[in-house]
């Protein structure tokens, strides 16, 4: 990490919440947000960190070959995994990908009222 940028990130951080005390608000949900669905036994069942290790190995497979790219180029280590998850996977990751499009939407003669990158 260049010291640089992550001090850069930190004093415009607190610049903004020192300017504009609202941002805190955003700040305590998105952080109650990952502690509930990541964290906490509460409201979803089991926190991610309990889950079983073959569910994170299934993840780093699925990961891997994401969009057949390891089995087409005959790579070694491509692991194999169940045809339906590594299409349903596919399918969800190219699903979140289409709303990258909106993330470059900065049209200067017609503001956004809602910004997309929280929505994403």
């Amino acid at each position: 990490i260049k010291s640089g940028g992550w001090e850069l990130f930190v004093s415009t951080l607190q610049f903004n919440l020192a300017n504009d005390p609202k941002r805190w608000a955003a700040i305590a949900i998105w952080v109650t947000y990952m502690y509930v669905v990541f964290l906490s036994d509460w409201f979803f069942g089991l926190p991610a960190t309990a889950l079983e290790e073959r569910t994170w190995i299934e993840v780093r497979d699925l990961s891997i070959n994401f969009f057949l790219v390891s089995p087409i180029l005959q790579l070694p280590f491509a692991p194999i995994v169940h045809p339906m998850m590594e299409g349903t996977f596919n399918l969800l990751l190219s699903w979140a990908a289409l709303f990258a499009g909106f993330l470059s939407d900065d049209r200067k003669n017609k503001p956004n009222i809602f910004p997309m990158l929280p929505a994403v």
